[in-house]
Protein backbone atom coordinates (compact mmCIF):
# COMPACT_ATOMS: atom_id res chain seq x y z
CA UNK A 1 0.00 0.00 0.00
CA UNK A 2 1.54 2.95 -1.30
CA UNK A 3 1.79 6.50 1.11
CA UNK A 4 -0.48 7.88 -1.70
CA UNK A 5 -3.30 5.84 -1.34
CA UNK A 6 -3.79 6.32 1.99
CA UNK A 7 -4.31 10.13 1.30
CA UNK A 8 -5.84 9.27 -2.01
CA UNK A 9 -8.52 7.51 0.68
CA UNK A 10 -8.81 9.96 2.77
CA UNK A 11 -11.30 12.25 1.15
CA UNK A 12 -13.55 9.51 -0.12
CA UNK A 13 -14.06 8.30 3.29
CA UNK A 14 -14.62 12.00 4.37
CA UNK A 15 -17.24 12.19 1.21
CA UNK A 16 -18.90 9.29 2.97
CA UNK A 17 -20.16 11.00 5.52
CA UNK A 18 -22.26 13.41 3.38
CA UNK A 19 -23.65 11.10 1.10
CA UNK A 20 -27.81 10.05 2.02
CA UNK A 21 -28.48 8.31 -1.18
CA UNK A 22 -26.38 5.74 -3.06
CA UNK A 23 -27.16 3.40 -6.05
CA UNK A 24 -25.30 1.06 -7.78
CA UNK A 25 -24.99 2.65 -11.41
CA UNK A 26 -23.15 0.44 -14.34
CA UNK A 27 -19.82 1.90 -15.40
CA UNK A 28 -21.01 2.60 -19.11
CA UNK A 29 -19.43 6.08 -19.39
CA UNK A 30 -17.40 6.32 -16.61
CA UNK A 31 -20.17 7.87 -14.85
CA UNK A 32 -20.32 7.05 -10.71
CA UNK A 33 -22.57 7.62 -7.92
CA UNK A 34 -20.68 6.49 -4.15
CA UNK A 35 -20.96 3.05 -2.56
CA UNK A 36 -22.57 0.97 -4.91
CA UNK A 37 -21.92 -2.20 -2.41
CA UNK A 38 -24.57 -1.46 -0.38
CA UNK A 39 -27.50 -0.91 -2.21
CA UNK A 40 -29.75 -1.97 -5.85
CA UNK A 41 -29.38 -1.01 -8.71
CA UNK A 42 -31.06 -1.52 -12.51
CA UNK A 43 -31.37 -5.03 -13.27
CA UNK A 44 -31.16 -6.68 -16.59
CA UNK A 45 -35.11 -6.76 -16.74
CA UNK A 46 -35.07 -2.58 -17.00
CA UNK A 47 -36.51 -2.12 -13.79
CA UNK A 48 -34.81 0.75 -12.75
CA UNK A 49 -36.63 1.64 -9.43
CA UNK A 50 -33.85 1.86 -6.93
CA UNK A 51 -33.94 -0.65 -3.87
CA UNK A 52 -34.45 1.32 -0.30
CA UNK A 53 -31.89 -0.53 1.76
CA UNK A 54 -30.22 0.71 4.84
CA UNK A 55 -26.66 2.91 3.85
CA UNK A 56 -23.76 1.77 5.47
CA UNK A 57 -22.33 3.01 8.86
CA UNK A 58 -20.25 5.77 8.69
CA UNK A 59 -19.07 6.40 12.00
CA UNK A 60 -19.04 10.26 11.49
CA UNK A 61 -18.28 10.86 15.33
CA UNK A 62 -15.19 8.72 15.02
CA UNK A 63 -13.89 10.60 11.70
CA UNK A 64 -14.12 13.73 12.73
CA UNK A 65 -12.03 13.23 15.85
CA UNK A 66 -9.26 16.19 16.55
CA UNK A 67 -5.93 15.45 15.64
CA UNK A 68 -3.96 12.89 18.12
CA UNK A 69 -7.40 11.84 19.43
CA UNK A 70 -8.13 8.41 19.33
CA UNK A 71 -10.41 5.62 21.25
CA UNK A 72 -9.19 3.57 23.84
CA UNK A 73 -10.03 -0.16 23.10
CA UNK A 74 -10.14 -2.61 25.90
CA UNK A 75 -8.88 -6.16 25.23
CA UNK A 76 -9.90 -9.65 26.91
CA UNK A 77 -7.40 -12.28 28.23
CA UNK A 78 -8.02 -14.18 25.09
CA UNK A 79 -6.96 -10.64 22.91
CA UNK A 80 -10.49 -10.31 21.87
CA UNK A 81 -11.88 -6.48 21.63
CA UNK A 82 -14.77 -6.12 23.99
CA UNK A 83 -17.40 -3.55 25.11
CA UNK A 84 -18.78 -0.80 22.81
CA UNK A 85 -15.41 0.11 21.88
CA UNK A 86 -14.24 -2.54 20.17
CA UNK A 87 -17.66 -2.64 18.13
CA UNK A 88 -16.80 0.71 16.82
CA UNK A 89 -13.40 -0.92 15.98
CA UNK A 90 -15.32 -3.94 14.47
CA UNK A 91 -17.06 -1.30 12.00
CA UNK A 92 -14.13 0.82 11.18
CA UNK A 93 -12.03 -2.07 10.25
CA UNK A 94 -15.42 -2.97 7.78
CA UNK A 95 -14.98 0.62 6.43
CA UNK A 96 -11.04 -0.23 5.42
CA UNK A 97 -12.00 -3.53 4.10
CA UNK A 98 -14.58 -2.04 1.81
CA UNK A 99 -12.02 1.02 0.67
CA UNK A 100 -9.95 -0.15 -2.26
CA UNK A 101 -7.26 2.38 -2.07
CA UNK A 102 -6.70 0.43 0.90
CA UNK A 103 -6.86 -3.04 0.81
CA UNK A 104 -6.68 -3.89 -2.91
CA UNK A 105 -9.57 -6.11 -4.05
CA UNK A 106 -7.29 -8.02 -6.80
CA UNK A 107 -5.55 -9.81 -4.27
CA UNK A 108 -6.37 -13.62 -4.06
CA UNK A 109 -5.80 -14.25 -0.52
CA UNK A 110 -5.10 -12.31 2.21
CA UNK A 111 -2.18 -14.00 3.31
CA UNK A 112 -0.29 -12.84 0.13
CA UNK A 113 -0.55 -9.00 1.37
CA UNK A 114 3.05 -8.09 2.53
CA UNK A 115 3.79 -7.50 6.17
CA UNK A 116 4.76 -4.18 5.54
CA UNK A 117 1.58 -3.08 4.08
CA UNK A 118 -0.24 -4.45 7.10
CA UNK A 119 1.72 -2.80 9.12
CA UNK A 120 0.68 0.13 7.25
CA UNK A 121 -3.06 -0.43 7.90
CA UNK A 122 -2.42 -1.26 11.52
CA UNK A 123 -0.60 2.37 11.67
CA UNK A 124 -3.53 3.97 9.60
CA UNK A 125 -6.08 2.20 12.35
CA UNK A 126 -4.40 3.50 15.05
CA UNK A 127 -4.64 7.39 13.74
CA UNK A 128 -8.34 6.07 15.55
CA UNK A 129 -8.14 3.65 18.02
CA UNK A 130 -5.32 3.12 20.81
CA UNK A 131 -4.66 -0.64 20.13
CA UNK A 132 -2.37 -2.81 22.58
CA UNK A 133 0.60 -5.18 21.41
CA UNK A 134 -1.61 -7.79 22.04
CA UNK A 135 -4.38 -6.99 20.14
CA UNK A 136 -2.51 -6.07 16.78
CA UNK A 137 -2.54 -9.44 15.59
CA UNK A 138 -6.31 -9.57 16.39
CA UNK A 139 -6.98 -6.54 14.36
CA UNK A 140 -5.47 -7.56 11.08
CA UNK A 141 -7.03 -10.83 11.61
CA UNK A 142 -10.57 -9.58 11.89
CA UNK A 143 -9.50 -6.71 8.98
CA UNK A 144 -8.61 -9.83 6.95
CA UNK A 145 -11.74 -11.50 7.96
CA UNK A 146 -13.73 -8.64 6.54
CA UNK A 147 -12.18 -8.05 3.49
CA UNK A 148 -12.56 -11.35 1.90
CA UNK A 149 -16.80 -11.22 3.48
CA UNK A 150 -16.90 -8.13 1.02
CA UNK A 151 -15.50 -9.50 -1.39
CA UNK A 152 -17.86 -12.40 -1.26
CA UNK A 153 -20.68 -9.97 -1.47
CA UNK A 154 -19.73 -8.20 -4.72
CA UNK A 155 -19.10 -11.92 -5.93
CA UNK A 156 -22.96 -12.76 -4.74
CA UNK A 157 -24.37 -9.32 -6.08
CA UNK A 158 -22.64 -9.77 -9.88
CA UNK A 159 -22.08 -13.63 -10.41
CA UNK A 160 -25.97 -14.29 -10.22
CA UNK A 161 -26.98 -11.56 -12.18
CA UNK A 162 -24.35 -10.97 -14.82
CA UNK A 163 -23.23 -14.32 -16.64
CA UNK A 164 -20.52 -13.96 -18.89
CA UNK A 165 -17.16 -11.78 -18.20
CA UNK A 166 -18.05 -9.60 -21.07
CA UNK A 167 -21.06 -8.36 -18.61
CA UNK A 168 -19.16 -8.55 -15.42
CA UNK A 169 -16.51 -6.13 -16.71
CA UNK A 170 -18.85 -3.94 -18.57
CA UNK A 171 -21.05 -3.25 -15.01
CA UNK A 172 -17.76 -2.83 -12.87
CA UNK A 173 -18.84 -0.96 -9.83
CA UNK A 174 -17.69 2.57 -9.65
CA UNK A 175 -16.04 2.64 -6.34
CA UNK A 176 -13.99 -0.24 -7.69
CA UNK A 177 -10.53 1.17 -9.74
CA UNK A 178 -10.37 -0.84 -13.07
CA UNK A 179 -7.70 -3.11 -12.66
CA UNK A 180 -9.11 -4.04 -9.10
CA UNK A 181 -12.02 -5.74 -10.64
CA UNK A 182 -10.70 -6.85 -13.92
CA UNK A 183 -8.23 -9.10 -11.65
CA UNK A 184 -11.34 -10.38 -9.43
CA UNK A 185 -13.12 -11.25 -12.05
CA UNK A 186 -10.34 -13.14 -13.86
CA UNK A 187 -10.03 -15.22 -10.50
CA UNK A 188 -13.99 -15.59 -9.65
CA UNK A 189 -14.17 -17.86 -13.30
CA UNK A 190 -11.38 -19.67 -12.55
CA UNK A 191 -10.99 -23.10 -12.00
CA UNK A 192 -9.02 -22.44 -8.11
CA UNK A 193 -11.98 -20.30 -7.75
CA UNK A 194 -14.56 -22.39 -8.77
CA UNK A 195 -13.16 -25.54 -6.98
CA UNK A 196 -12.56 -23.32 -3.24
CA UNK A 197 -16.29 -22.01 -3.93
CA UNK A 198 -17.78 -25.45 -3.91
CA UNK A 199 -15.75 -27.00 -0.70
CA UNK A 200 -16.84 -23.41 1.06
CA UNK A 201 -20.54 -24.25 -0.32
CA UNK A 202 -20.22 -27.49 1.44
CA UNK A 203 -18.69 -26.86 4.42
CA UNK A 204 -21.40 -24.01 4.55
CA UNK A 205 -23.94 -26.32 4.66
CA UNK A 206 -22.45 -28.66 7.46
CA UNK A 207 -23.26 -25.36 9.61
CA UNK A 208 -26.81 -26.41 10.92
CA UNK A 209 -26.89 -24.59 14.33
CA UNK A 210 -27.18 -20.55 13.75
CA UNK A 211 -27.27 -18.62 16.70
CA UNK A 212 -29.42 -16.45 18.54
CA UNK A 213 -26.89 -13.68 20.03
CA UNK A 214 -27.90 -10.70 18.05
CA UNK A 215 -24.76 -8.76 16.57
CA UNK A 216 -23.03 -8.70 20.12
CA UNK A 217 -20.08 -10.33 19.75
CA UNK A 218 -19.37 -13.36 21.95
CA UNK A 219 -16.28 -11.92 23.59
CA UNK A 220 -18.33 -9.38 24.46
CA UNK A 221 -21.33 -11.67 25.78
CA UNK A 222 -18.30 -13.36 27.98
CA UNK A 223 -16.94 -10.16 29.67
CA UNK A 224 -20.84 -8.95 30.27
CA UNK A 225 -21.55 -12.50 31.87
CA UNK A 226 -18.54 -12.94 34.14
CA UNK A 227 -18.64 -13.07 37.80
CA UNK A 228 -15.53 -12.11 39.84
CA UNK A 229 -13.54 -12.22 36.80
CA UNK A 230 -14.43 -15.65 36.13
CA UNK A 231 -15.78 -15.76 32.73
CA UNK A 232 -18.07 -18.50 31.60
CA UNK A 233 -17.27 -21.21 29.81
CA UNK A 234 -17.61 -22.07 25.83
CA UNK A 235 -20.81 -24.70 26.86
CA UNK A 236 -22.31 -21.84 28.94
CA UNK A 237 -21.53 -19.39 26.01
CA UNK A 238 -23.64 -22.27 23.78
CA UNK A 239 -26.29 -21.98 25.89
CA UNK A 240 -26.36 -18.34 26.23
CA UNK A 241 -26.31 -17.80 22.49
CA UNK A 242 -28.58 -20.45 21.69
CA UNK A 243 -32.11 -19.48 22.80
CA UNK A 244 -35.39 -19.03 21.69
CA UNK A 245 -35.78 -16.61 19.31
CA UNK A 246 -37.57 -12.89 20.29
CA UNK A 247 -39.92 -13.83 17.54
CA UNK A 248 -41.43 -17.05 19.14
CA UNK A 249 -39.56 -19.51 16.44
CA UNK A 250 -38.55 -22.35 17.92
CA UNK A 251 -34.45 -23.45 17.86
CA UNK A 252 -33.91 -25.87 15.06
CA UNK A 253 -33.73 -29.65 15.98
CA UNK A 254 -29.79 -30.27 16.32
CA UNK A 255 -29.13 -26.97 18.67
CA UNK A 256 -32.07 -28.34 20.73
CA UNK A 257 -30.65 -31.50 21.07
CA UNK A 258 -26.94 -30.28 21.85
CA UNK A 259 -29.18 -28.15 24.35
CA UNK A 260 -30.12 -31.24 26.19
CA UNK A 261 -26.44 -32.94 26.33
CA UNK A 262 -24.45 -30.47 28.01
CA UNK A 263 -27.37 -29.65 30.59
CA UNK A 264 -27.37 -33.20 31.40
CA UNK A 265 -23.32 -33.28 31.54
CA UNK A 266 -22.71 -30.07 32.71
CA UNK A 267 -25.55 -31.47 36.26
CA UNK A 268 -23.54 -34.56 36.22
CA UNK A 269 -19.80 -33.29 36.53
CA UNK A 270 -18.12 -32.18 39.86
CA UNK A 271 -18.85 -28.77 39.67
CA UNK A 272 -15.60 -26.11 39.82
CA UNK A 273 -13.35 -28.31 39.97
CA UNK A 274 -13.81 -30.18 36.31
CA UNK A 275 -12.62 -26.53 35.10
CA UNK A 276 -9.36 -25.13 35.79
CA UNK A 277 -8.38 -21.61 36.75
CA UNK A 278 -9.59 -18.73 34.49
CA UNK A 279 -9.89 -21.47 31.69
CA UNK A 280 -12.84 -20.75 29.43
CA UNK A 281 -12.21 -23.96 27.34
CA UNK A 282 -9.77 -27.26 27.66
CA UNK A 283 -9.33 -30.49 26.50
CA UNK A 284 -12.05 -32.92 27.30
CA UNK A 285 -14.05 -29.58 28.73
CA UNK A 286 -18.24 -30.42 27.77
CA UNK A 287 -18.21 -28.52 24.44
CA UNK A 288 -15.64 -30.96 22.86
CA UNK A 289 -17.38 -33.92 24.82
CA UNK A 290 -20.46 -32.87 22.80
CA UNK A 291 -19.18 -31.32 19.69
CA UNK A 292 -15.99 -32.83 19.47
CA UNK A 293 -12.52 -32.00 19.44
CA UNK A 294 -11.04 -29.13 17.38
CA UNK A 295 -9.82 -29.93 14.11
CA UNK A 296 -8.84 -26.42 12.40
CA UNK A 297 -6.54 -23.75 13.72
CA UNK A 298 -9.31 -22.21 15.50
CA UNK A 299 -11.16 -23.07 19.08
CA UNK A 300 -15.06 -23.18 18.21
CA UNK A 301 -17.90 -21.23 20.92
CA UNK A 302 -15.40 -18.25 21.71
CA UNK A 303 -15.68 -16.10 18.77
CA UNK A 304 -13.15 -14.86 16.36
CA UNK A 305 -9.71 -14.69 17.33
CA UNK A 306 -8.90 -17.39 19.61
CA UNK A 307 -6.66 -20.63 18.65
CA UNK A 308 -5.75 -24.01 19.98
CA UNK A 309 -1.90 -22.95 20.41
CA UNK A 310 -3.16 -19.93 22.41
CA UNK A 311 -5.73 -21.79 24.99
CA UNK A 312 -3.48 -24.95 25.39
CA UNK A 313 -0.38 -25.08 23.78
CA UNK A 314 1.17 -27.14 21.51
CA UNK A 315 4.07 -29.60 20.88
CA UNK A 316 7.34 -28.70 21.96
CA UNK A 317 10.35 -29.04 19.79
CA UNK A 318 12.06 -29.83 23.46
CA UNK A 319 11.60 -33.45 23.96
CA UNK A 320 8.04 -32.89 21.92
CA UNK A 321 6.43 -31.72 25.50
CA UNK A 322 3.06 -31.72 25.47
CA UNK A 323 2.81 -27.59 26.61
CA UNK A 324 -0.63 -28.02 28.30
CA UNK A 325 1.31 -25.84 31.14
CA UNK A 326 0.70 -22.81 31.64
CA UNK A 327 3.49 -20.50 29.87
CA UNK A 328 5.42 -19.90 32.68
CA UNK A 329 6.26 -23.09 33.50
CA UNK A 330 7.86 -23.86 29.45
CA UNK A 331 9.71 -20.76 30.35
CA UNK A 332 10.62 -22.47 33.66
CA UNK A 333 11.55 -26.11 31.46
CA UNK A 334 13.81 -24.00 29.13
CA UNK A 335 15.76 -22.42 31.85
CA UNK A 336 16.30 -25.67 33.31
CA UNK A 337 17.36 -26.61 29.96
CA UNK A 338 20.15 -24.21 29.62
CA UNK A 339 21.76 -24.08 32.69
CA UNK A 340 22.43 -27.90 32.10
CA UNK A 341 23.99 -26.55 28.84
CA UNK A 342 26.27 -24.00 30.78
CA UNK A 343 27.05 -26.56 33.64
CA UNK A 344 28.12 -28.91 31.31
CA UNK A 345 29.94 -26.43 29.68
CA UNK A 346 31.81 -25.48 32.17
CA UNK A 347 32.95 -28.67 33.73
CA UNK A 348 34.19 -29.83 29.84
CA UNK A 349 36.21 -25.73 29.99
CA UNK A 350 37.44 -27.62 33.64
CA UNK A 351 38.72 -30.62 32.62
CA UNK A 352 40.06 -29.23 29.71
CA UNK A 353 42.10 -26.61 31.92
CA UNK A 354 43.31 -29.47 34.27
CA UNK A 355 44.58 -31.08 31.80
CA UNK A 356 46.84 -28.47 30.39
CA UNK A 357 48.15 -28.17 33.95
CA UNK A 358 49.12 -31.58 34.04
CA UNK A 359 51.11 -31.20 30.59
CA UNK A 360 52.67 -28.32 31.77
CA UNK A 361 53.88 -29.93 34.98
CA UNK A 362 55.40 -33.23 33.42
CA UNK A 363 57.25 -30.33 30.73
CA UNK A 364 58.53 -28.43 33.81
CA UNK A 365 59.81 -32.28 35.61
CA UNK A 366 61.10 -33.16 32.60
CA UNK A 367 63.41 -29.75 32.07
CA UNK A 368 64.37 -30.36 35.30
CA UNK A 369 65.88 -33.43 34.56
CA UNK A 370 67.56 -32.17 31.71
CA UNK A 371 69.29 -29.18 33.32
CA UNK A 372 70.64 -32.11 36.24
CA UNK A 373 72.01 -34.68 34.12
CA UNK A 374 72.51 -32.80 30.85
CA UNK A 375 73.41 -29.25 31.55
CA UNK A 376 74.97 -28.63 27.96
CA UNK A 377 72.16 -30.50 25.96
CA UNK A 378 68.57 -29.52 24.52
CA UNK A 379 66.46 -27.44 26.86
CA UNK A 380 63.29 -26.90 26.90
CA UNK A 381 61.79 -23.54 25.79
CA UNK A 382 59.14 -21.71 25.69
CA UNK A 383 57.04 -20.46 22.95
CA UNK A 384 59.04 -17.03 23.14
CA UNK A 385 62.15 -18.62 22.32
CA UNK A 386 63.51 -18.18 26.14
CA UNK A 387 64.56 -21.05 28.58
CA UNK A 388 62.37 -21.14 31.43
CA UNK A 389 61.97 -23.36 34.99
CA UNK A 390 58.45 -22.30 35.21
CA UNK A 391 55.21 -23.43 34.32
CA UNK A 392 53.66 -20.86 31.30
CA UNK A 393 50.53 -19.30 32.25
CA UNK A 394 47.61 -21.15 30.40
CA UNK A 395 45.53 -18.53 30.30
CA UNK A 396 47.85 -15.92 28.95
CA UNK A 397 47.76 -17.91 25.15
CA UNK A 398 51.21 -19.60 25.47
CA UNK A 399 49.96 -23.31 26.95
CA UNK A 400 51.69 -25.01 24.16
CA UNK A 401 54.25 -27.63 24.15
CA UNK A 402 57.52 -26.06 24.24
CA UNK A 403 60.29 -26.45 22.06
CA UNK A 404 63.75 -27.55 22.78
CA UNK A 405 66.88 -26.09 21.78
CA UNK A 406 70.43 -27.93 20.96
CA UNK A 407 73.56 -25.93 22.17
CA UNK A 408 76.74 -26.88 21.60
CA UNK A 409 79.58 -28.40 23.83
Amino acid sequence: MDERNIDQAQPYIEQLMNIQNHSDTPDHDDQSNELNNTVGGTGESGNSEARKIRGPTLLNDIWKLPPGKTIDVPFNSLNQSIGKEGRKLASFLGIIARTPELTPLHVHDWRNFDNEEKKKLLDFVRKKFTIPKCGEDFVLKSLGKKWKDYKCQLKGDHIPKYKTKIALLKNRPSRIPRDQWSGLVSYWLSDKAKRRTQANRNNRAKQNMPHTGGSKSIATLMDEKAENGVEPTRAEVFLLTHKKRADGRPLDDDSAKVIDMINEKMSNSEGPTDQPPHRVAWKGDVYSQVLGNERSGYVRGLGFGPTPSVLWGRRSSLGNIDQEDSSNEVVQRLEHEITKLKAKQNEEMNLMKQNQDNMQLELLQMSQLMRKYAPNECMPQNINGTSSGQVPDVNSGHGQIPQTTCHTI
